[in-house]
């Protein structure tokens, strides 16, 4: 029973350590990195959808504009996808959307 316990408390050690490896970046945190950043004028189709708000509809249409010309700030992502406003664009980008490697911010 004892020695149970002891490889179920080293199992947990190591998935925390693994998830620490995988999830942590504290040293890229400490540095200022934003690592969750996704670019709107780089990511694919599977990235886009990472973003909390960015389903496969919005997706394809992000994509689509993009292939026309990139974006160029976020008036213009704002202008060219309809249903996107200030308050959806507010929403992506503190889900960690970028247009040009900016956050949102509101004129």
């Amino acid at each position: 029973m004892h020695i149970h316990r002891d490889r179920e408390g080293r199992r947990r050690w190591m998935a925390l350590g693994a998830w620490l490896l995988l999830n942590g970046s504290t040293g890229l945190f400490a540095a200022g990195i934003d690592t969750a950043a996704t670019e709107v004028n780089q990511a694919n189709q599977a990235e886009l959808e990472m973003i909390k708000g960015i389903g496969p509809q919005l997706s394809t249409q992000i994509l689509g504009e993009r292939e026309r010309s990139p974006f160029r700030d976020w008036s213009d992502f704002i202008a060219r996808l309809p249903g996107v406003g200030p308050g959806k664009a507010r929403k992506l980008s503190a889900a960690g959307l970028r247009v040009g490697g900016q956050p949102f911010s509101a004129p």
